[in-house]
């Protein structure tokens, strides 16, 4: 990352160039912020683990086919990311320099394009066996990029998507103690009690689950639209220069990162749906066909299910299909303003004060093109 970030300072002058290759280091960048925070909560990461495959072995086969049913909708949008952004990837680090070709300098030297572009001081990245072996380091840097993507974000998904079951679970035992037809008391306090600790380890699974993905859905989400933005005015330059071949890569990253984005507000929207059911089945709850001392235990109960659980990105953001739609709004205006600017850029719209008032739109060059020399060509029209 340290000679990409050298190379586009020192060698690169124009801007735009300087903007699409940032898009690797942008990423690499956020992996490895994610990568520091798994490591630092590491511990608290394996409890994690651990309780969640206790409650899989100590479970009724009721919980664990609740517990397998979230399982499949986190696995499934998984490998949804993983087969888009493997292909856009692995295409844009491995087969885009090809697509390229090389570059013959006017003193008659060849250059072979990198994935990315480095500005090596200590030896000469063109010469071989340098050339095959950063290419070959470069390729392989951007597969663990994207594994640790995955990781991340699978990690994210199995710790919400387990206490969207336990939500589940929960609003399940207030359903059994709802339709109770016994009254007696002995009964009636052993479910409540049940409902409660389970409630309370529900809550405390997730603070503890907020601790440690609290930062990594902040780097996920901010990283991820950063990299839209980056990609989609790529997309714009490499559409500008009619270069269809170069325009598949960066799709598949962009509907990549879509995808994950989308994956992270979903996870969070469901767990917000089940905290709801959960609260409308506490507000409906038939207290008053129980025992007038134990229907009383039941106030925490209902007072903390009228609380419903969210994540957040770093208590700035909730994660929810809204934050989605925002993010996806935003995405959009910024793309419309780039191809805006992109593609008007060329155009001079010129004013002729002799009636009747022609506006004539012309393609410019690079210097741009002065009214005087549009007077020289005279076009059909004089002045008088």
């Amino acid at each position: 990352m340290v000679p990409g970030i050298l190379y586009i300072i020192l060698n690169v002058k124009n801007t735009r160039t300087r903007i699409k290759f940032m898009l690797p280091h942008c990423n690499s960048f956020c992996q490895l912020c994610k990568y520091t925070i798994v490591l630092r909560r590491h511990k608290e990461i394996r409890e994690l683990m651990d309780d969640l495959r206790n409650d899989w072995l100590s479970g009724t086969e009721e919980d664990q086919r609740i517990y397998k049913t979230r399982a499949t909708i986190g696995q499934r949008l998984i490998m949804l990311i993983m087969i888009f952004l493997y292909t856009g990837g692995m295409s844009f680090r491995a087969i885009i320099p090809f697509l390229r070709g090389k570059i013959v300098l006017p003193d008659n030297t060849t250059l072979r394009p990198l994935p990315c572009p480095g500005y090596f001081i200590l030896f000469n990245e063109q010469l071989t066996p340098n050339y095959e072996i950063i290419f070959f380091i470069q390729v392989f840097s951007g597969f663990l990029s994207y594994t640790e993507v995955s990781a991340a974000l699978g990690l994210c998904a199995t710790l919400c998507l387990h206490m969207c079951s336990m939500l589940k679970i929960l609003g399940n035992k207030m359903r059994e103690l709802s339709s109770l037809s016994e009254t007696d008391e002995d009964t009636v306090q052993k479910k409540i009690t049940d409902i409660v600790e389970y409630q309370t380890k529900i809550k405390i699974y997730f603070n503890r689950s907020e601790y440690v993905t609290s930062f990594i859905y902040f780097v996920e989400l901010t990283g991820e639209v950063i990299i839209m933005c980056v990609i989609g005015y790529s997309m714009i330059m490499e559409w500008g220069n009619s270069n269809i071949a170069g325009l598949f890569p960066y799709f598949a990253l962009q509907v990549a990162c879509v995808i994950d984005v989308f994956t992270i507000c979903y996870i969070g929207q469901l767990l917000i749906d089940e905290g709801n059911i959960v609260k409308k089945i506490s507000n409906t709850f038939d207290w008053y066909q129980l025992p007038v001392k134990k229907a009383r235990s039941l106030t925490m109960v209902i007072i903390m299910s009228n609380n419903p659980m969210s994540v957040t990105a770093a208590n700035v953001t909730q994660l929810s299909l809204i934050t989605f739609t925002d993010v996806s709004i935003s995405d959009i205006v910024v793309h419309k303003s780039l191809l805006k600017v992109h593609f008007t850029k060329r155009v001079c719209l010129f004013n002729f004060a002799s009636p009747p008032i022609f506006h004539i739109p012309l393609l410019c060059d690079e210097s741009g093109t002065t009214r005087e020399r549009l007077e020289k060509r005279k076009f059909g029209f004089k002045h008088t």
